[in-house]
C-alpha cells in the first residue's frame, strides 16, 4: 500500500496505490517424487495421481508439494509461484488431477468446477453385478447427490459371486460420493476399507477406483479438451484372478 507492506489496520483512502504481489500461495518444502504428467502447457498441469497420495493439505507428501518446482520458468505475467490444484480426489483414489499454473487459469477452472462445466468419468471394480446402467440419486449428508453408471464388464467370483468393471459419472461432487452411492447400492468398491464394514473385500491392492477422464474447455484458449487415461493394470489383474479362481473351484 503506497509502496509499503500493508497491514489489517490500514484504511484505504481515495488515491491510495494498492499492489498485489505474488500468487497468494504459501511457501512449501518440495516433495521429491516423480509423478506422471498427462498434459502440460503454460496455464495448467494435469497429472495422474497414484492412490495413497493426497492432492494438498497440511501434510508433506502431496501432489502440490511434488509439483512445486514445475512452474519456475513460466513466462506468463500472472504465473503462480507453483501449480495450485483446482479440485481434489480422495487420497486412496488414483487418476487425473488438474493444477493451475496461472492466476487466470486458477480462477476460470475453479469456477468451471463450481458451475459443473467440467465432466468427469471414473472406472471402478465393484462387488457383484449391477444393472447394465442406472442413476443413483440418494442424498448424502442431506444434500443432493447424483451418480450415473454403466457396467462395462462382469466376471464370476468365488468369494463375491461377481466382480464388475463400472464406468461412473458423478453429476454432483459430494465427499466420497461414488464410494457411498455404490455401497448403498450393494456394490462396494473393491478394496474400500472405509466403507467395507463387515463386508469381506480385496485387501492389499488399494481402492480400485480411478478418475480416468476429464472433459472441459481450456481456461484460456477455450479449446475443447478431453484428457483420458487407462486404469492401473491391477484392475484387470484382479478381475482375471477372481475369474480363474472361480473356474478352478468349479
Amino acid at each position: 500500500m503506497n509502496g509499503r507492506k500493508a497491514t489489517s489496520d490500514d484504511f484505504v483512502e481515495h488515491g491510495d496505490l494498492i499492489e498485489l504481489r505474488g500468487g497468494g500461495a504459501r511457501d512449501i518444502k518440495p516433495y521429491l517424487v516423480d509423478l506422471e504428467v498427462v498434459y502440460q502447457d503454460e496455464y495448467m498441469l494435469i497429472i495422474n495421481k497414484p492412490g495413497g497420495l493426497a492432492v494438498n493439505g497440511n501434510r508433506y507428501k502431496t501432489v502440490e508439494n511434488a509439483t512445486a518446482r514445475m512452474n519456475l520458468n513460466n513466462p506468463e505475467p500472472d504465473a503462480l509461484p507453483r501449480p495450485i490444484s483446482v479440485h481434489r480426489i480422495d487420497v486412496p483414489t488414483c487418476g487425473l488431477v488438474i493444477l493451475a499454473k496461472t492466476k487466470r487459469a486458477q480462477i476460470k477452472l475453479s469456477k468451471d468446477f463450481q458451475d459443473k462445466k467440467i465432466s468427469k468419468k471414473y472406472l471402478a471394480v465393484v462387488h457383484g453385478c449391477p444393472l447394465e446402467q442406472g442413476r443413483i440419486s440418494d442424498p448424502i449428508g442431506g444434500k443432493k447427490a447424483i451418480t450415473e453408471y454403466r457396467r462395462l464388464n462382469s466376471v464370476r467370483s468365488r468369494l463375491y459371486e461377481h466382480l464388475s468393471l463400472m464406468e461412473l459419472m458423478p453429476i454432483t461432487g459430494r465427499t466420497h460420493q461414488l464410494r457411498i452411492h455404490l455401497r448403498d447400492l450393494g456394490h462396494l468398491v473393491a478394496g474400500d476399507r472405509m466403507y467395507a464394514a463387515d463386508t469381506k473385500t480385496i485387501w492389499g491392492k488399494g481402492l480400485l477406483l480411478c478418475a480416468c477422464q476429464l472433459q472441459f474447455d481450456h481456461p484460456i484458449t477455450a479449446k475443447k479438451m478431453k484428457i483420458q487415461i487407462e486404469p492401473p493394470p491391477k484392475f484387470k489383474r484382479v478381475m482375471d484372478w477372481e475369474m480363474s479362481r472361480y473356474k478352478l473351484a468349479t
